[in-house]
């Protein structure tokens, strides 16, 4: 046990982060969700000035901690270290926190953040498809790591006959190495531009297969859901065997949110694969690509998969020679549920 003189400074930063009502609020906003000093002014309707200073003190505390998107800075819920002498009561304080919904005015002004964000990379999408090829291949193309895909994937017990959906598909050909192996493959998009993409790119030998909706992740929930009863059995055997983001995730308005949608679309034993961007920064991707987010710690995954009741499967990770770094990961939906 670590003394309580060791820790005297330690713990008054945390009283005095934690004895103030819109502090905890911010720790509540950032509990699955990385946000700017600007973006938490707008969902508190905060003055900067105001904002700045209750940050700074949960800073000084360790409860949030910064990382840097090109020019911007996003704040996000600090990891706890086992080892901290803290570790216990800051533990307590987020699992009470998060048990308390945010003010229904915070929480739609939240909304409306990542409703902000999906509509400008929707936009992006939408005017630039043509040239967007030949921008992300200044980053990465998939012959880069597609045989990594396939290992990963060559490892798991998917059976021939199970369900596959790629959210985001683009004119990748790994809709066609999906359609290859599974016999119900289904695209989404919240492009329709991009959607027909991928449609142009699909083998004829497969394209029975495959079916492709103009759709995000959330409606794809709900109408799955709605049509179903989400205690059905129907809804049961609708879900996915797999679920694959390629190089998309990077484009989401609220990259945590993904996870908590896979585990409601994929079933028991069921594998979420993502393939993105480690972190980088450079900045210039945003609007050559409508990157939202300069790619992501390996540890943020785990994290919003252990929210979301995934478990963290094999993962592979890939230097290039333009100075990015790709990891293609893999989580899983247990096969019985957590107790």
């Amino acid at each position: 046990m670590v003394s309580l003189t060791t820790d005297r400074p330690s713990l008054l930063a945390f009283c005095k982060a934690t004895a103030d009502g819109l502090r905890l609020d911010i720790l509540r906003a950032l509990s699955a969700e990385s946000f700017g000093v600007l973006e938490l002014c707008r969902i508190f309707d905060t003055p900067q000035s105001g904002m700045s200073h209750h940050l700074k003190i949960l800073a000084t505390a360790g409860l949030v901690a910064t990382r840097r998107e090109g020019n911007s800075i996003f704040y996000r819920r600090a990891l706890i270290a086992s080892d901290h002498p803290l570790s216990e009561l800051t533990r307590a304080l987020y699992e009470t926190i998060d048990g308390v919904d945010l003010a229904e005015p915070a929480a739609k002004r939240a909304q409306a953040v990542h409703s902000d964000r999906a509509s400008r990379s929707q936009t992006f999408f939408s005017r630039n498809a043509e040239r967007l090829r030949d921008n992300q291949s200044l980053i990465a193309e998939f012959g880069q790591y597609d045989t990594s895909v396939a290992e990963l994937l060559a490892n798991e017990q998917i059976p021939a006959s199970g369900r596959a959906l790629e959210v985001g598909p683009g004119d990748c050909e790994l809709i066609n190495h999906l359609a290859e192996h599974y016999s119900h493959v289904t695209a989404i998009d919240n492009s329709r531009v991009m959607l027909n993409r991928a449609q142009a790119v699909i083998d004829p030998a497969h394209s029975h297969k495959v079916i492709f909706q103009h759709a995000d992740i959330d409606q794809t929930v709900e109408a799955l859901a709605s049509r179903n009863g989400a205690q059905s059995k129907t809804f049961q055997d609708e879900r996915f065997d797999l679920m694959v983001l390629n190089m998309v995730l990077h484009h989401m308005a609220s990259p945590a949110a993904v996870f908590a949608s896979a585990s409601q679309l994929l079933r028991p034993g069921a594998c979420l694969l993502i393939a993105d961007l480690c972190p980088h920064d450079q900045d210039w991707a945003r609007d050559a690509c409508g990157d939202l987010w300069l790619g992501f710690e390996p540890t943020d995954l785990d994290a919003w998969a252990l929210d979301a009741g995934l478990k963290r499967g094999q993962g592979i990770y890939l230097g290039l020679k333009n100075g990015f770094q790709i990891q293609v990961r893999l989580f899983h939906q247990p096969k019985t549920p957590s107790r």
